[in-house]
């Protein structure tokens, strides 16, 4: 399995980084409010920020380290823009109270929304916000899937899909297949995953119709008696199957070439 940039996965799924980035900028640094941009009025307060430490001005604070962040960066990248997103939430989440209320919460929501649509999520610690990856199995499978698959790893993780079963059948379908071809490689690493996987993925109303009486030998009166909370809790974990799945399989060609690699060495 070759692997690809997660910021490629990204534009892939029409999430456009330095599109959002520029957005952000444009907010942060050009748009004004009553005469001066958010970077400005956040300096104002800046000495009453809990992270400013010894520095005595945001100025001061951003060249003691090394911050500066570009209109148009030539070395631009996902962690470019989430080291923008931390520098300016963290700056302008303490403004918020201060003066310009509104135009500051719609900053902050803005960032919130980037951070999501990116596949991370928000940690409080200190009274600073970090923006960490809401699930690193899940950013290493979308790296070494099929195109057309690598941002439905990520998206199932999207709170916008609880409760959305349907659409968590097709996505769990739509790995299915992509491991139905796999089987044996997937048996000789872990056996019991496969045959557990496999099982759940013709059973659990996923392939087949598991729950329709009408469906023959198909039918499974279990499944059938589950309420939609269990169904997705079962879902969920068949994900999670998934993710360990692919990412067995990328071990296999790795430790292959591991084998070749030692050959050389004697």
């Amino acid at each position: 399995m070759s692997r690809i940039p997660f910021s490629q996965v990204l534009k892939n799924a029409s999430v456009d980084i330095r599109k959002e980035y520029d957005r952000l900028y444009t907010l942060f640094y050009l748009v004004k409010h009553k005469g001066l941009n958010l970077r400005t009025w956040c300096a104002i307060f800046f000495t009453q920020l809990p992270l400013h430490g010894r520095c005595i001005s945001l100025d001061d604070f951003d060249s003691s380290n090394n911050i500066h962040f570009e209109k148009a960066p030539k070395d631009f990248d996902i962690n470019y823009l989430i080291d923008f997103c931390e520098y300016s939430y963290n700056i302008a989440n303490y403004e918020k109270s201060k003066f310009l209320g509104c135009s500051t919460k719609s900053y902050l929501e803005q960032v919130e929304k980037v951070i999501e649509a990116v596949g991370y999520m928000a940690i409080q610690k200190d009274g600073v916000t970090d923006f960490v990856t809401k699930n690193q199995a899940a950013i290493s499978v979308a790296e070494i899937v099929e195109p057309n698959l690598s941002y439905k790893v990520i998206e199932y993780n999207h709170h916008s899909m609880m409760g959305k079963l349907d659409k968590k059948r097709d996505f769990l379908r739509a790995f299915a297949h992509e491991l139905e071809p796999k089987q044996s490689s997937l048996e000789k690493i872990n056996k019991d995953l496969k045959n557990d996987l496999f099982f759940l993925f013709n059973n659990m109303d996923i392939r087949h119709n598991n729950s329709d009486s009408n469906n023959g030998k198909k039918y499974k009166e279990f499944v059938d008696n589950m309420n939609n909370k269990e169904l997705e809790d079962w879902y969920d974990y068949i994900y999670k199957m998934c993710l360990l799945a692919f990412l067995e399989l990328e071990h296999l060609e790795r430790k292959e070439q591991l084998e070749k690699l030692k050959e050389k060495s004697k």
